[in-house]
């Protein structure tokens, strides 16, 4: 159990049960109390009955049971087509069927769909199923619009039978019948604790209600709604059948083919919703299960007609388009069934878990990640609230501290731009008036931060922290650190509890079992790593390594280690090896950096171009790229970067005056390629944007003032230096009106 968002849907299930009512405001989030929160709510309750009376081995069964039900109905035929398909969905099915309410709306999708598929194709079918799971799944998650869309996915197929006249009349009979009950499925989803508006509420979380200038849209700012990018790199995972996305790569391909191959049969219908799935999986990464069950759900049926003989309308029987001996279908029967055992085995072995997934293990309970022990240190201590957390710890926090401590901010969507202000604060010192604002707007005295850093999962730099003068450590495992603010009513628990960061010893149990020992050492070193222990980081990666010899993150960490003692030749020999497991974004950007240092441009920027492929948020690596083809003169190809860091800002889609410095930078390094290019009218507009965004700014004021001189537009050019003389005179007539200029 490693999701993130587990934690705030069991602390809503918990708070139902004991309030015996529906939560209408946020009843989890300081920061957020009181605010107006629409959420299916009966999820959370089904996942906390089921840790109460199971714990977390029950929520992984249930999990697990989830994936087995989707699987179960994508096989009940028995034929080889739908097992074949299966067994190539199962990582994706998996992946969707965590333990949030996002696996109720998987299943679901899956009954609906293929129900749905099999009535257009004339099977009996029970249709009267539909409206009571809609009604069930309006009740459990937001996903329920997945369940209209197949709706509207069988409309589309019959509609593009009504082209053709002799499939013509059994449309509009299928139509006839099925009509009453998908109107009952609409009907249906108003059921609900708050009607209509569940609508307003699911759309906006999706990020398709719209953008509103000045907020952040979740469908841009969150990873799992990130598109997925088509690289170089999917025919390593189509060959290499341990990949776990193996399977994944494999249906986009077929995704493709059975398109063709449904409209080589004049099947629009089935061709433009194969199209649609895979669209909507390549630009959100989300909705991986539900492509894949949708490819499942047609590609089967299409398969099986090739490989199988059927029954022409005068009865006779007609032999399949295609042939395969009893030999090959024998032999192919065996290759899938040896894929499958190796599968089990890197799963069971642990090897799939440390090379694709870390965090994760195989066994039932919770992920190694979750920063338990830390969050019983402050329930034991009784420390004053409130507590401070990042976004992907914030669900754990309302789960583990709740209701005591309420959590600073989860994955609900509710918290506005809260997220946004918590990420300025990452590049802010501790001892900074930012962090001192905000701990006195929040009240704030706990800082629970996670240091698993490689984990995508940290944000908070514990060196600055544990040297902090406002901040002092008072606990610190292998996965957290636990800080106080500094004040007189703190000063009690400070004096009993301080640590020094710098020599705390961390132990491991003696009970571990091998991957959790593994996880202990590779966290240790991540630790040592961040509070520049070198020594102790080296000494647990080697014994990390010796547990798992194919942990990537075990040589990623090597060669950050290397590349602290300038030892360049070793660190990149660490990150290439850890490449020759697992290409990851992240690996290719630092070993850009590796070459940045050593001023291999030309090596940097082709690790760059190789980490922007891989990612599926590469804002910083676009920019990054641009200012490297600036180096090597080439400011034609920067601008082709620039331009596709802009398409990929965080901030797109109704944020953009939320970071106006980040577009006013982006705005003047166009400035200055195009300047290079002498392209004179669009340096200066590009400048003159920068302005708009960031107007204080004095620099770019005299920028612009000597692209003004080099164009020989000197009235202009006066009028711009006049205006930084204004500027001046006003920032310091300010800073000496202040208290502290005075």
């Amino acid at each position: 159990m490693a999701d993130s968002d587990m934690g705030w849907h069991l602390a809503t299930g918990r708070w139902i049960l004991q309030h015996h009512q529906i939560p209408r405001t946020d009843v989890l989030s300081f920061p957020s109390a009181g605010k107006p929160w629409t959420y299916p709510p009966f999820a959370g309750v089904l996942l906390y009955l089921t840790y109460r009376g199971f714990g977390y081995v029950g929520l992984s069964l249930l999990c697990a049971l989830a994936c087995l039900a989707v699987v179960a109905i994508f096989v009940r035929r028995g034929d080889f087509a739908s097992a074949f398909l299966a067994m190539l969905a199962v990582p994706c099915v998996a992946a969707r069927t965590a333990p949030r309410a996002d696996l109720f709306s998987t299943v679901f999708f899956a009954i609906f769909i293929c129900e749905l598929w099999a009535y257009q194709h004339g099977k009996r079918v029970r249709l009267w199923l539909l409206p009571v799971l809609m009604l069930l799944w309006v009740n459990l998650h937001p996903g329920f619009v997945a369940g209209l869309a197949a709706i509207g996915a069988y409309l589309l197929l019959e509609v593009t039978d009504l082209i053709y006249a002799e499939r013509r009349a059994g449309a509009f009979v299928r139509l006839r019948g099925a009509l009453p009950w998908l109107a009952a499925c609409a009907v249906a989803t108003l059921a609900n604790p708050w009607g209509g508006r569940i609508y307003a509420a699911t759309l906006n979380m999706m990020g398709v209600a719209g953008s509103v200038q000045g907020t952040i849209n979740g469908n841009v700012a969150l990873a799992e709604f990130a598109g997925i990018p088509i690289t170089t790199h999917m025919l390593h995972q189509l060959l290499d059948v341990r990949d776990i996305l193996n399977g994944f790569t494999w249906l986009l391909l077929l995704s493709v083919l059975l398109a063709g191959l449904f409209l080589w049969k004049r099947q629009i219908g089935a061709a433009l919703l194969l199209v649609f799935a895979l669209s909507a999986t390549l630009t959100h990464a989300r909705y991986m299960g539900l492509f894949a069950i949708t490819v499942v759900t047609l590609g089967a049926t299409l398969l099986e007609e090739l490989f199988t003989s059927a029954s022409d309308d005068g009865g006779n029987t007609t032999s399949p388009r295609l042939q395969v001996p009893a030999g090959v279908a024998t032999l192919i029967a065996v290759v899938l069934c040896a894929v499958a055992l190796l599968h089990v085995a890197d799963f069971v072995s642990n090897r799939s878990y440390v090379v694709f997934s870390p965090g994760l293990s195989f066994g039932a309970g919770e992920s190694s990640w979750f920063p338990s022990r830390a969050a019983a240190f402050i329930r034991r201590e009784q420390l004053p609230g409130n507590v401070f957390e990042d976004y992907e710890l914030g669900g754990y926090a309302a789960w583990s501290l709740g209701p005591k401590y309420p959590d600073f901010i989860d994955g609900r969507g509710n918290s506005g731009n809260l997220g946004l202000e918590q990420f300025n604060l990452y590049s802010e010192d501790p001892d900074s008036p930012a962090w001192k604002n905000e701990a006195e707007h929040w009240k704030l005295n706990v800082l629970l931060v996670s240091t698993v850093g490689l984990r995508s999962l940290q944000q908070m730099d514990p060196f600055k922290f544990c040297q902090s003068k406002s901040w002092r450590p008072i606990y610190m495992d292998d996965v957290s650190l636990v800080l106080l603010r500094d004040s007189p009513q703190n000063a009690p628990w400070i004096n009993r509890l301080q640590i020094d960061c710098f020599t705390q010893p961390l132990t491991a149990s003696d009970s571990s079992s091998r991957p959790a020992l593994h996880q202990f050492y590779l966290n240790s070193g991540a630790l040592f790593y961040d509070l520049h222990r070198d020594r102790e980081a080296q000494e647990s990666l080697s014994r990390a390594a010796a547990l798992y010899r194919e942990d990537p993150s075990v040589h990623f960490l090597s060669a950050l280690l290397f590349e602290r003692g300038q030892r360049y030749a070793e660190a990149e020999q660490e990150y290439r090896a850890s490449l020759a497991i697992t290409e990851t974004s992240s690996v290719w950007y630092s070993l850009s950096l590796l070459y940045g240092k050593q001023g291999r441009t030309a090596d940097a920027l082709h690790a760059l171009e190789h980490a922007a492929e891989l990612s599926m948020q590469p804002y910083n690596i676009y920019v990054t790229m641009g200012k490297l083809q600036m180096v090597l003169n080439n400011p034609e190809q920067s601008l082709v970067s620039f331009a596709k860091a802009e398409r990929n800002s965080p901030y797109r889609n109704g944020a953009e005056s939320l970071a106006p410095e980040v577009y006013a930078e982006l705005d003047e390094y166009r400035s200055e390629a195009h300047r290079r290019l002498s392209h004179w009218n669009e340096a200066i507009r590009f400048q003159q944007e920068a302005i708009q965004r960031t107007p204080l700014v004095v620099r770019r004021w005299d920028r612009l003032a000597r692209l003004y001189e080099a164009t020989g537009q000197m009235p202009l050019a006066s009028q711009v230096r006049q205006h930084i003389f204004d500027l001046q005179t006003s920032e310091n007539s300010t800073l000496s009106s202040s208290p502290a200029g005075k």
